[in-house]
């Protein structure tokens, strides 16, 4: 059965909405999918120090797309490693389980198809799907997330509502 993972910081106002949300949702897809709370990584985590010991090159930042891109310039900030170190040990779980995982922010609102979308991306070819949208402030790209449609809601699409990357 598929693990839906939500991170969420244990101290998050947020917090109350995502434990209702997974709740809601094992009951809802019983049999299907199990959600589980994520305890985000923080600045503030016991092992925090460690993790940047071991996992953090700044060098290999440095030389990155990414850092160069209008967006970044700067290395991570605490919090955004923090972040990046909450995905990255959930990766690690999912090879670990050698099963496929999802990784949910607790800002995330399942919209009604979303089952539909999860056993569509299972049954899909590829090992890595990731959805996601993100809007660089003043990058010259605009980046979109791919639109998930069943098998009938393809069928129906437009080219004119279907996005596209520049």
């Amino acid at each position: 059965m598929t693990q839906v993972y939500i991170i969420s910081l244990k101290e998050s106002q947020r917090r109350l909405d995502t434990e209702k949300l997974v709740s809601e949702s094992n009951e809802k897809f019983k049999g299907r999918c199990v959600f589980k709370i994520f305890d985000a990584i923080s600045p503030k985590h016991e092992d925090f120090e460690k993790f940047i010991q071991e996992l953090y090159d700044s060098s290999s930042l440095l030389k990155s797309d990414w850092f160069h891109s209008d967006y970044c310039y700067q290395e991570l900030l605490p919090q955004e490693f923090g972040c990046y170190l909450s995905h990255y040990l959930l990766w690690k779980e999912c090879v670990k389980l050698n099963q496929p995982v999802v990784i949910l922010e607790d800002d995330v609102a399942l919209e009604s198809n979303f089952m539909q979308a999860l056993e569509d991306c299972l049954k899909s070819p590829f090992d890595f799907v990731r959805l996601y949208g993100h809007y660089w402030g003043g990058h010259k790209t605009n980046l979109y997330s791919l639109p998930i449609y069943t098998e009938a809601e393809e069928a129906e699409a437009s080219i004119e509502e279907t996005p596209i990357e520049n």
